[in-house]
């Protein structure tokens, strides 16, 4: 019975240790975290303007051009089967500019918000 209540105590104990750490940890980590996504926030607006890393649409491009056609390869596709691949995926891309320019506008206004 000594040990039993000995355990119980403990547990309670750790229990209430627990939860008195918890708040602090996380009050000190979303202070720490909110700067971070400010200075990331720079940093990619600067690429946005320089139109480097994520933002180099031409690399990207090319870099997907060159996966599709690793992937045609792969499949083996006859010149028919080819012109049918390469249509998809022009609607794909045409599709996917439409969508980057959407998303270009919202980080031009967010950047242009950050900097005042």
């Amino acid at each position: 019975m000594n040990q039993r209540k000995s355990s119980i105590l403990a547990a309670g104990i750790l229990a209430s240790a627990l939860f008195a750490a918890s708040p602090a940890l996380m009050a000190g980590d979303h202070g720490d975290r909110q700067h971070g996504n400010q200075r990331d926030m720079t940093e990619m607006c600067d690429n946005m303007h320089e139109g480097k890393g994520r933002f180099n649409k031409a690399e990207r491009q090319e870099e997907m051009a060159e996966r599709q056609e690793a992937m045609a390869e792969r499949l083996k596709l006859n010149d028919e089967q080819r012109g049918i691949w390469n249509e998809i995926h022009e609607e794909r891309r045409q599709q996917h500019d439409k969508r980057m320019e959407k998303m270009q506008k919202k980080m031009k206004k967010r950047c242009d918000q950050l900097k005042k």
